[in-house]
């Protein structure tokens, strides 16, 4: 039960591979105009998983059918631009679901999308879905490069099951190499 919501938690606290990394400053709130997603009012906990608690600094969300985990205090990433031809990085999100067996290659139609919400911008880039193996248990992950920074949807749909969630996005300065 652990083995998989320790991966899930090292993902949802190291979301960014390149904006965050090295980053000394603080990540600033989202404005009250973005309505980042916080923790439902009625808990969830995924099937095989325990439950979270504050000193997890995460939550669940979804169903059975679909579930991530995301950060307690709002979900805000750091966002820097991506060189041309570069495989950085915004997020890795990791998806779960008791319909998802890695042994199956019909079973990777995990579609990913997002929108920005604050204004117009180019669609999110995702990586193509593949696994992150735990034995006994398997997920779904993704990797995306959001675009722009600003408040964004993120919604997966898996199997006609859709989860969406909202995240703050804001301009960090590059690390150099």
């Amino acid at each position: 039960m652990y083995v998989l919501r320790l991966p899930l938690l090292i993902s949802v606290l190291a979301f960014t591979a390149m904006g965050q990394e090295g980053c000394p400053e603080q990540r600033p709130a989202a404005p009250a105009s973005c309505a980042v997603t916080r923790a439902p009012a009625i808990e969830f906990t995924p099937p095989g998983e325990q439950k979270m608690d504050t000193n997890d600094h995460s939550f669940w969300l979804g169903t059975d059918r679909l579930w991530t985990a995301l950060s307690s205090s709002g979900t805000v990433w750091g966002w820097a631009p991506r060189a041309p031809g570069q495989p950085d990085l915004t997020a890795k999100i990791f998806w779960g679901s008791l319909y998802f067996d890695y042994h199956r290659r019909e079973d990777y139609d995990l579609k990913v999308t997002g929108r920005r919400l604050d204004a117009d911008a180019p669609p999110l880039v995702v990586d193509k879905v593949t696994n992150a193996l735990f034995v006994p248990h398997a997920a779904m992950l993704t990797g995306v490069y959001v675009p722009t920074p600003g408040c964004w949807e993120i919604t997966g749909d898996y199997k006609g099951e859709k989860l969406s969630f909202v995240v703050w996005l804001y301009p960090v300065k590059p690390t150099k190499q």
